[in-house]
């Protein structure tokens, strides 16, 4: 027979489950719950007051610190008082109407709700209702979408963006490789910067390139955001690209749309670059001259799907290099005609002098517009002038059942002659993912600005492309692209062709690729993890098959943690008629960058290579280094909070100074930012885990959070007379704030700067059901855990 002892150890773990979910569920509608007093020891049901448990929240009156939730998207981390409410036994908070409106509620449903913070939410607003959770101090308001303002998720009023602080960006890489041969040895030194200041609005930017001492600029800018105009405003030297007319570098200044400020702006189709690093491979993605991305794979397939900057048009060059070796591949693409909704207007105005070669070109003065009409329909116009030669584009889009369709011309002008060129493009996106786009040109090329200030104009053009993208489902992607283009004076035809299909059965994953140009190549790639199905190591083989390069490659790459942040691979290679090759490489992850060594050994060729890269942002609090810098990013600040991961990435943590940086925030819409406090210190208290910012472009947004550092208790306390505490009692600080809640034998879990301080214990409204606690002089350290005795009186 269990003794009263075990029976009452039993209730107390019944109840404190219990608790948890009460908790979880505000009582607004919960159901009357009765406990039985005859599972308590004798005695502890006079104790504990369970009534204020009977509707399941045992939160009392006071102010907490909560995180405010609104039809589950978070919106402000703040106290909140939570009052009686007539004969019920709980709490309810208290929600002002401004605040409510602040959250998302239409102004105009507003007018007709009872301004009366603390009645019952669903009492002002139909269906309306309130959950806090008292583990995670989360407090949801659920509300009808009808009486919510509307606007897309993510979506953020301009008064919300966020300039950022005063800042210096510095994003750096550099590399050294030996190779070594029977004739010669060889040793070459490459670093890239990518510099900036940030000053309220304005950006200024800065790139270059050192190499074969010689540096290369590749821009230098003074940019800002014009929040009024939906607009960028660019001075300096830049690149300057849309998709009517050929790419240039410009000197001078530019105001053109951001798309990114748009609030339907949900992003266009961006073309998928896939394919297979044999080792660590520097991969570099340009269209129209115009670098898009350059990233460091590990070995294995890599696949890069987010190339939004690829709108303006254009085939996409990709460039692997692999130990001084250069892989190239095109892939042919060119973006659906592109709408813009009713009443939009884009445009873009730049004037400056062309940057070319050998100098610089005639000045340039260029103009677009866009303009969205009803029946979705789009008209658009641009011009370029420069010295010699002008040109004028004229064309619309249309939107239909049977997909989308484009038609403009492209006319020319120069002291020579005329030249148009038609083009017209149509695109269709249908619900499972299938893409179809088919592009058709006949003309003359279009006139663009070459050295020594000449405009060189390519003779007549005929062209014809096709894609198609298509998701298999359980059977795999397929992609087929297809491009033939005659070229008069003798250019002749060429025709191009590529196609691949990808599939993965369980652990298994093939990729198979088929391009024909001047002659034809195809890869076969199959992979498969080793061991269990939580291994980090792939072995894989790849078969290469053409009459320029051939041969089978079989190696193995993986990660040596599960965080991945030490990758490596080894690989050899047997091409047609030679001897095999060895290589291997090896990266390191690390909260200031990433190195990466790699070796390439044949029989008749040797090399080594050492690269890093990282970055470092400089402000008011000092420097803080980053893995990597971003279009727009988060400067975290927790005091104390070191070795905590933010945003769920263990290469971004908070490090001694309190600071860490988060590169990867999308500028004009909410981001949100996690704190995960694992691996602080248990003296370190956050008040909030949780934020969410808006940057502007370039923007680096300051992200505080409030952190309390103070000793941390383990307290067994005990009432004047001996015996426990109440189990399920609640802690409340100086400030009438709750701090924690009694668990079993009096034992409290409790945080304080000051062991001589006071704590209020409550466990019922009344004078009887409350007591002052003050910790006694002994601290006794067990488990690494500081412990101490307190008396409640």
């Amino acid at each position: 027979m269990p003794t009263a002892g075990t029976v009452s150890r039993l209730a107390c773990r019944a109840l404190g489950g219990w608790l948890v979910m009460a908790g979880r569920v505000h009582g607004q509608d919960a159901p009357a719950v009765d406990f039985d007093p005859a599972f308590f020891m004798p005695g502890d049901a006079a104790t504990l007051d369970m009534s204020r448990f009977a509707r399941g929240n045992p939160v009392l009156p006071g102010h907490y610190d909560v995180d405010v939730w609104v039809n589950g998207e978070w919106q402000a981390r703040k106290a909140v008082r939570f009052a009686a409410w007539k004969d019920r036994g709980e709490a309810i908070p208290c929600i002002a109407m401004d605040e409510l409106v602040a959250y998302g509620l239409d102004p105009s449903a507003a007018s007709a709700v009872n301004d009366a913070p603390c009645e019952p939410l669903g009492g002002r607003i139909a269906s309306a209702t309130t959950r806090f959770d008292v583990s995670e101090q989360r407090l949801d308001i659920e509300v009808p979408q009808a009486v919510m303002a509307r606007r897309r998720p993510g979506i953020v009023p301009p008064t919300d963006w966020e300039h950022g602080v005063t800042a210096g960006l510095l994003g750096w890489r550099v590399a050294a490789r030996h190779a070594a041969t029977a004739r010669q040895r060889d040793t070459a030194f490459v670093a890239g910067a990518d510099a900036g200041i940030n000053a309220g609005a304005w950006r200024l930017r800065h790139g270059g390139t050192w190499a074969g001492q010689r540096y290369s600029r590749r821009h230098t800018y003074l940019e800002r955001p014009l929040g009024a105009w939906r607009s960028r405003l660019r001075m300096g030297e830049f690149p300057l690209a849309d998709d009517m007319f050929p790419p240039v570098r410009l000197r001078g200044a530019s105001i053109a749309s951001d798309a990114r400020m748009a609030a339907d702006a949900l992003g266009g189709y961006a073309p998928r670059v896939r394919g297979v690093a044999a080792s660590h491979a520097t991969v570099r993605i340009t269209q129209n001259g115009i670098l898009l991305r350059e990233l460091v794979v590990p070995p294995g397939p890599f696949e890069v799907d987010d190339l939004y900057a690829a709108g303006r048009g254009g085939d996409i060059d990709v460039d692997v290099e692999e130990h001084g070796r250069h892989r190239t591949f095109r892939i042919p693409f060119f973006p659906v005609p592109e709408l813009l909704r009713e009443g939009r207007t884009a445009y873009a105005a730049s004037v400056g002098r062309g940057v070319v070669a050998r100098g610089l070109a005639p000045g340039v003065v260029h103009a677009s517009w866009r303009h969205g009409f009803p029946g979705d329909t789009t008209g658009y116009a641009g011009a370029r002038l420069s010295q010699g030669t002008s040109s004028i584009v004229v064309g619309g889009a249309v939107a239909t059942p049977a997909g989308a369709f484009a038609m403009d011309a492209f006319h020319s002008m120069t002291s020579g002659g005329r030249s148009t060129l038609w083009r017209v493009r149509h695109g269709k996106q249908w619900a499972d993912g299938t893409l179809v786009s088919l592009r058709a040109a006949q003309g003359r090329d279009m006139a663009s600005l070459a050295p020594r200030s000449r405009v060189v104009r390519v003779g007549g053009i005929r062209r014809f492309d096709v894609l198609v993208q298509k998701d298999l489902g359980g059977r795999g992607s397929l992609g087929v692209n297809v491009s033939q283009a005659t070229r008069g004076h003798g250019g002749g035809t060429i025709r191009e062709l590529a196609a691949s299909w990808a599939r993965a059965w369980d652990r298994l994953s093939m990729d198979v690729t088929i391009r024909r140009a001047t002659d034809t190549s195809g890869q076969l790639s199959v992979s498969m993890p080793l061991g269990v199905p939580l291994s980090t190591a792939t072995l894989y083989a790849s078969a290469l098959g053409g009459p320029r390069a051939g041969g089978l490659r079989m190696g193995i790459y993986g990660s040596a943690d599960e965080a991945g942040t030490t990758q490596y691979g080894a690989a050899m290679t047997r091409e047609h008629g030679r001897r095999p090759r060895f290589d291997g490489s090896v990266s390191r992850r690390l909260r200031a960058g990433e190195i990466v060594a790699s070796v390439d050994r044949s029989s008749t060729r040797q090399a080594a290579s050492l690269s890093a890269s990282g970055g470092l942002v400089f402000h008011h609090g000092g420097v803080t280094p980053a893995l990597r810098l971003g279009d727009a990013m988060a400067l975290v600040r927790a005091r104390g909070a070191q070795g905590a991961s933010v945003s769920g990435s263990t290469d971004t943590r908070i490090g001694r100074r309190g600071y860490a940086v988060v590169p990867h925030l999308a500028p004009y819409r909410w981001n949100a930012i996690d704190l995960d406090p694992t691996g602080t210190s248990l003296d370190v208290g956050f008040v909030s885990t949780h934020r969410r910012a808006a940057p502007t472009a370039g923007a680096v947004v300051l992200v505080p959070f409030e952190t309390d550092v103070s000793k941390t208790l383990l307290v067994t306390a005990r009432l004047h007379d001996g015996r426990p505490l109440p189990f399920g009692a609640e802690v409340l600080d100086a400030g009438s704030r709750s701090v924690g809640l009694v668990g079993q034998g009096g034992r409290i879990f409790l945080r304080t700067e000051n062991s001589a301080g006071r704590w209020r214990v409550r466990w019922s409204d009344g004078t009887d059901g409350q007591c002052v606690l003050r910790l006694l002089g002994d601290v006794t350290t067990a488990a690494g855990m500081p412990r101490s005795t307190g008396v409640c009186e």
